[in-house]
């Protein structure tokens, strides 16, 4: 008898202790994922998993592996929570998210219909609801009941992914009738493009702005659908508003406008000078308005930050070809060739430089190369001089 009660006092003394220790390592990885110490925190909730694995510390887990990138790691903890407590709210929700932006817009829907069937919830584990996961700004607990209409939103996109177009309308228009958000419109905007109506897209997209005036993604698709639409200039300073800058800069491009494309991309520069393609965008403008010079000053930036742009090569060659300069010209299409041996068009390019300075022997060895790719145009200058 007594040898039994050794071994239950034995049992219960490691249960208490099991649980003590998977509490204290719970709080070490919550303090640590809030300071962001990722490498800390995973190592902590691991083993408060293995000492006593419970549905928070799965979804902890989860937190701390999408804080990671690793968000196939991330939906697998999600979804151990939710094996172990079917109403972890907060957990449907964060595994629905990542299933929805990585793929699989089906299971997605499936657990967002999930939460949105709940009438309501009358509390949250509110300590992951917050603004600021880190703790350091103030934070703000949300329910599942205060987020219906994100619900609605979000699975409106899942719908949209399964071109159920319809059905994502109908749920656009409910979580705008809650709750009246710039994103809203704009995600409701582009759904009305995707279904051709441009008039309701249009209106949508102008009802974000008028909820939120530097909304650059409002921005950004009204100008696609009204190229004549004037955007302030306040606006063009945003730092992130490249997108939109590069789709005027093009635009003004086509027009053949190049001092006013030169004028867009300076303003991208400025707002992000580590940006290898805006550079060499603005060196193709600058080309076209003769700042030859210059232009090469921009592909050689580009290539600094970037050296995988080897296009900046042949775009230097075409500089030095326009100045006359055929020799530095040649130099830096055969450099590019040498990386690229199938672009026809630097072939022929080359060969225009050979004849320019009289070596008509080797202008035939590159047209015939050009002419090999399906440059049309070697057909007429071979014929010319290398027959």
């Amino acid at each position: 008898m007594k040898s039994s009660i050794t071994i239950l006092f034995y049992f219960i003394s490691t249960l208490v202790f099991s649980q003590s220790g998977a509490n204290q390592y719970y709080e070490e990885a919550l303090k640590a994922y809030r300071r962001r110490s990722l490498t800390t925190a995973d190592q902590a909730i691991n083993q408060a998993i293995n000492l006593k694995p419970n549905a928070k510390s799965y979804y902890l887990s989860g937190l701390i592996y999408e804080a990671m990138e690793k968000d196939l790691r991330a939906v697998s903890a999600f979804e151990a929570a939710v094996k172990l407590d079917p109403e972890y709210n907060e957990a449907i929700f964060q595994k629905a998210l990542i299933y929805l932006n990585y793929g699989d817009p089906e299971q997605a829907f499936k657990d967002f219909n999930i939460l949105l069937s709940k009438d309501e919830v009358p509390q949250t584990r509110g300590i992951y609801f917050e603004s600021d996961p880190t703790g350091e700004k103030s934070t703000k607990v949300m329910s599942m009941a205060n987020m219906k209409s994100r619900l609605y939103h979000y699975r409106a996109q899942a719908l949209t992914r399964l071109q159920r177009y319809n059905e994502a309308l109908d749920d656009y228009n409910d979580a705008i009738g809650l709750d009246t958000l710039a994103d809203y419109y704009v995600s409701r905007g582009l759904l009305h493009v995707k279904m051709s109506n441009d008039p309701d897209a249009i209106r949508d997209f102008e009802w974000a702005i008028v909820l939120e005036p530097q909304n650059q993604l409002a921005w950004y698709n009204l100008a696609l659908l009204k190229p004549s639409i004037d955007l302030p200039d306040d606006l063009l300073a945003e730092m992130s508003f490249g997108p939109t800058l590069g789709l005027l800069a093009s635009r003004a491009m086509d027009d053949g406008k190049y001092d006013e494309a030169r004028r867009y991309f300076d303003q991208s520069i400025k707002n992000d000078p580590k940006d290898p393609l805006t550079y060499v965008n603005r060196g193709r403008t600058l080309v076209k308005l003769n700042m030859f010079a210059e232009a090469r000053n921009d592909f050689n930036q580009a290539r600094a930050l970037d050296p995988t742009r080897f296009e900046c090569l042949y775009l230097t060659g075409n500089t030095y070809f326009l100045e006359q300069d055929y020799e530095s010209s040649i130099a830096f299409y055969n450099q590019y060739l040498t990386v690229d041996p199938k672009n026809a068009m630097v072939w022929y390019n080359a060969a225009i430089s050979y004849l320019e300075l009289d070596n008509p022997m080797e202008a035939c060895h590159y047209l015939n190369k050009a002419q090999s790719l399906g440059m049309l145009q070697a057909d007429e200058v071979i014929d010319k001089h290398c027959r």
